[in-house]
């Protein structure tokens, strides 16, 4: 088998591309080469131009020849030095004022403008040799300008002497070392493309009898041995070629075999599992994600899965999962084609290409359960509550004196208040918990400032922190506006307050706000011990405890993360944990950004 594509194609390719490059190195140098010949050329003729300044200065005359002690004529000097040596020379006194020039009339000077700021006079002026390289506006042609130190000081003498070369003379010299550059270039760039011709034909032939034998044995068909002489890359690969011809079969043999155990363990699954690809394509789906779907039978790969189910929820969540480097887990509702609960992870497979692996577990049987003993607890709370509220009221009657014993009645009294309390405390929050998991919970909505809430739950809260050092803070920022449930709020911001200081022996609990058009969110930070690894997961459950006998001595009763948990849920919202940098944790809530109506 021929391949479609000639030799010729890839030597030329291999060619060009190298002819470019060697083109563009020698242009690099040539360009490099011109720039330092012509700053060379330019260093040279300033050093033969500061030399003649410097002859000038020797020449000058102390006494014109009218008078003993008259001023020399400047102009007439200037132009006699002109003619002689082939410059522009330019006497400047001490003050900038030009007094003779050998291209300016004699009746032109007075127009001149004052020199005393031009670089190479000003340098000058100071004691030391200047140049320049500009346009002379008195002239109309580009000049290199050298320019020396006289010492004749005071008005009418020459403090300054300088000499100009037209810039056209240095081009000449740089234009003759210009062709001769590109000449040399032009050379050898001939000679290296032969070189390259050849050495790039020799590994065009190569490389293609090497693509040959990988094009036979990615067809499965029968691959001759690639060639493994010479010694070099293509030698190796050629050797390479050959050795995973021999290993190709049985790991396809093996690919197989993994692939068959893979679909009879996906098959017998009790969860659904489902791969779809980057663009939402089904790669595979076994048989109990279909049931859980309410299908009779998965979908054929290559299906949009949003076809598959119609689950705005579930197409979130596979976003979301796509969009992060972690999985995304959360519990849905879906009607398939009856109500069912189940809990939806989705864990983006970075090595296929952003594809995602989505598994279903059912929770409808542990649900139904779950609601009973709700109940249980609701019914069973309710009816602890008067007799609970009577013990209270009668353990602060004992303590306000009512009996005699005072040395050990009133430390058993106080065990009798604060077990009440903890009991009251408990069906309180057995109570929230059960009202918010009842299907018809509803939401008072309202709209109303978060900040201000957050700092009004503060305000309770900061007696305690200054009992025990800590510092309360919320970081400044605008007003959020939401429309949520307020009492709610309140209740989920008081329980992470609480949490924070309770569980914060030293250092601060610090609340931060924030949001955009679509949601608002809010963080609670404490500096305290953390939470465990293998602990993180659970926290929100009910009656887990992370440190159970601290819990308690704190009076925790397990329920308070839970509540936050199924209010932020009304909500359409979540609440999630992070360690921090340094020591302690920081939950954050949020929920959607419910338009705020407006009266009319």
């Amino acid at each position: 088998m021929r391949l479609s594509h000639p030799g010729a194609s890839l030597r030329n390719r291999l060619f060009l591309g190298h002819a470019l490059l060697l083109a563009l190195a020698l242009a690099t140098v040539t360009a490099i080469e011109t720039r330092g010949q012509r700053d060379w050329i330019l260093s040279r003729d300033r050093e033969a131009l500061e030399r003649t300044a410097h002859h000038l200065v020797f020449d000058l005359p102390s006494a014109g020849p009218a008078a003993p002690g008259a001023a020399p004529d400047w102009p007439d000097w200037a132009g006699r030095k002109a003619r002689g040596l082939g410059a522009r020379i330019t006497l400047i006194d001490s003050t900038g004022r030009v007094i003779g020039d050998s291209e300016v009339p004699r009746e032109e000077l007075p127009t001149l403008e004052n020199h005393a700021t031009r670089p190479e006079v000003r340098r000058a002026l100071a004691g030391n040799p200047g140049w320049a390289v500009r346009h002379s506006a008195s002239i109309g042609v580009d000049l290199l300008y050298v320019a020396v130190p006289a010492g004749r000081m005071g008005a009418g003498n020459p403090a300054v002497v300088r000499v100009a070369e037209p810039l056209a003379n240095i081009s000449r010299v740089n234009t003759s070392l210009l062709r001769l550059s590109f000449a040399a270039m032009a050379l050898t760039l001939a000679g290296m493309a032969l070189l390259l011709f050849w050495f790039t034909g020799r590994h065009a032939g190569r490389i293609r009898d090497l693509e040959e034998a990988a094009a036979r044995l990615g067809a499965d068909s029968p691959a001759p041995r690639a060639s493994e002489l010479p010694e070099d890359s293509l030698g190796r690969l050629g050797r390479a070629i050959n050795s995973m011809a021999g290993e190709l079969k049985s790991r396809l043999h093996a690919i197989e075999q993994e692939r068959d155990e893979r679909d009879l363990i996906l098959a017998h699954m009790s969860d659904g599992v489902a791969l779809l690809d980057r663009d939402g394509l089904v790669l595979h789906m076994n048989h109990r994600l279909a049931a859980i779907l309410g299908a009779t039978r998965p979908a054929d790969p290559g299906t949009p899965f949003p076809e598959f189910v119609r689950s705005p929820e579930l197409d979130d969540l596979l976003k979301r999962a796509r969009l992060g480097t972690s999985p995304v887990e959360t519990d849905l509702r879906l009607w398939s084609p009856q109500l069912r609960l189940v809990r939806a992870t989705a864990s983006p497979l970075r090595a296929s290409s952003a594809g995602v692996l989505l598994v279903l577990h059912d929770l409808t049987e542990a649900e139904t359960l779950n609601r009973v003993r709700q109940d249980f607890v609701a019914n069973v709370s309710h009816e602890l509550r008067t007799p609970l509220t009577s013990l209270r009221g009668y353990a602060e009657t004992l303590l306000e004196g009512g009996l005699d014993d005072a040395a050990h009645r009133e430390g058993f009294v106080r065990v009798i208040r604060d077990q009440t309390l903890r009991l009251q405390a408990l069906v309180s929050d057995l109570l929230s918990l059960a009202e918010l998991e009842r299907p018809e919970a509803r939401l008072n909505w309202e709209t109303f400032d978060l900040r201000e809430a957050v700092e009004r739950q503060m305000g309770a809260f900061r007696p305690a922190a200054r009992r025990t050092g800590l510092a309360l803070e919320i970081e400044p920022g605008p007003a959020e506006i939401v429309r949520a449930d307020r009492p709610r709020i309140d209740q989920v911001l008081a329980n992470l307050l609480d949490n924070a200081v309770k569980y914060t022996e030293r250092g601060e609990v610090r609340v931060r706000l924030g949001g955009d058009e679509s949601r608002v969110w809010c963080e609670v930070s404490d500096t305290g011990h953390g939470i465990p690894p293998g602990d993180r997961a659970r926290i929100f459950e009910r009656f887990y405890r992370v440190d159970k006998g601290r819990s308690r001595e704190q009076g925790g009763t397990g329920l308070g993360l839970s509540i936050v948990k199924h209010i932020l849920a009304l909500h359409r919202g979540d609440v999630t944990v992070r360690v921090n940098a340094g020591p302690g944790s920081t939950f954050r809530f949020e929920f959607p950004r419910v338009p705020v109506v407006r009266a009319s």
